[in-house]
């Protein structure tokens, strides 16, 4: 069943946008293929630091909410951010796989999502 308060059209955002979308929530961000490099965080969350110069962290975080890892992402790297339905596709600026970031669901979430 297709969720009607979700948008079913593409469209571009910004860095500020995505980091926007997730704020306060845990994402989860997989790889769209696996060449070069692939990044894969299971839980974690998204922040955008413009001291600087203006960079995305994606920051993996275990059951107790510590950091685990993080990765900076120069705002320059990113080619582009699309949105669809609520999942976020971020291409980058040079050869390495692009990434899904959507909202991270516990088991639990997800089993109640398919039993209704």
């Amino acid at each position: 069943m297709m969720n009607t308060t979700e948008s079913t059209e593409v469209r571009e955002v910004t860095v500020r946008e995505l980091v926007a979308a997730f704020d306060g929530k845990y994402v989860n961000v997989s790889p769209m293929d696996h060449y070069g490099i692939a990044i894969e965080i299971h839980k974690g969350t998204i922040e955008f630091e413009d001291n600087l110069k203006p960079e995305l962290y994606l920051v993996s975080r275990d059951g107790e909410d510590r950091v685990t890892a993080s990765i900076c992402i120069d705002e320059d790297s990113i080619e582009s951010i699309e949105e669809y339905g609520g999942t976020y596709t971020l291409n980058f600026a040079f050869c390495m796989t692009s990434i899904e970031i959507s909202e991270y669901k516990t088991v639990e979430e997800i089993r109640k999502q398919y039993d209704k």
